[in-house]
């Protein structure tokens, strides 16, 4: 089966928001939806101290419905906004 690099982009509410929490349950979301290996959370300035959470995770392309899982990552606690922002196919 193919695989691919989703990536998703989570925003919270505002820039005094504590990052930690919501990057972890991120984390828990995407192993619960079945992704491959490591994972590779970060953070992105946007600007005036405010930052997105970016996370890149493999799945299984056959049968993969990345907008559920990025729907769950938005009904974390103090996320604004979380989508798909890419997918990409894994070199090698």
């Amino acid at each position: 089966m193919a695989k691919a690099i989703i990536t998703f982009k989570v925003m919270p509410e505002d820039a005094g928001v504590d990052l930690e929490p919501i990057k972890s349950g991120c984390e828990k979301i995407a192993k619960e939806a079945g992704s491959i290996g490591n994972m590779l959370i970060e953070e992105q300035p946007i600007a005036f101290g405010l930052k997105a959470i970016i996370v890149k995770a493999m799945y299984e392309v056959e049968g993969g419905d990345f907008d559920a899982i990025a729907a769950k990552m938005n009904e974390l606690d103090k996320v604004q906004t979380a989508e798909v922002a890419g997918m990409d196919l894994p070199l090698g």
